[in-house]
Parts: structure tokens; C-alpha cells; sequence
């Protein structure tokens, strides 16, 4: 398990090694660059994501289970991204679009 994991990072002001993840608009397009990883997604029920209505949507390959949330009320946001299974399980929360 990661050193970093359930804990806040203070960087630098100056450090742009990770800035692309402060850029949420970015951080939007790099998951959307392969997009293989999308294709083949089943619809998995709905569910709600901080209060948000979602559509639940599940891929497994490689022995990883790739989930995303999508608001099924007004824009359909990306709400959360998981991925579990395999060494590095994840979870990235989108919030405060527009």
C-alpha cells in the first residue's frame, strides 16, 4: 500500500510535477485519451454519488474492475471513477463542475 494513501500531500507551490491533477479539465481529458478503456462498459444499476443520482457503469479486464458514475440528472457529469482489483486499487471523487 501506498506511503500517501488516506493522507493529504503538501507540495510546493512551485512543483508542477503533479499540476495536472489540480487542473480538473485535464485531469478529464488524460481519462478520456484511451478510449478503449470506456468501450465495452455495462450499465450496472443506478445509485446515488454524494447525493447525485448516477448511473453506474462496470468493465473488467485483467482482473480489474473498472466503475464510473455519471449523473443521470441534468449534465451527465462523471461523479466518481473506481478501479479495484489488481496491485493499485483507486477511487477519484469529481465534484463543484461548473
Amino acid at each position: 500500500m501506498s506511503k500517501t494513501a488516506d493522507k493529504w500531500v503538501k507540495m510546493p507551490a512551485g512543483d508542477d510535477q503533479l499540476s495536472g491533477l489540480c487542473d480538473k479539465q485535464g485531469l478529464l481529458a488524460a481519462l478520456d485519451e484511451d478510449k478503449s478503456e470506456r468501450k465495452g462498459m455495462s450499465k450496472d444499476g443506478t445509485t446515488p454519488v454524494d447525493g447525485t443520482p448516477a448511473v453506474k457503469l462496470t468493465k473488467k479486464a485483467g482482473g480489474k474492475t473498472l466503475t464510473m458514475y455519471v449523473a443521470s440528472e441534468g449534465k451527465p457529469y462523471i461523479l466518481k471513477v473506481t478501479t479495484t482489483g489488481g496491485s493499485a486499487p483507486e477511487s477519484t471523487t469529481f465534484s463543484d463542475y461548473g
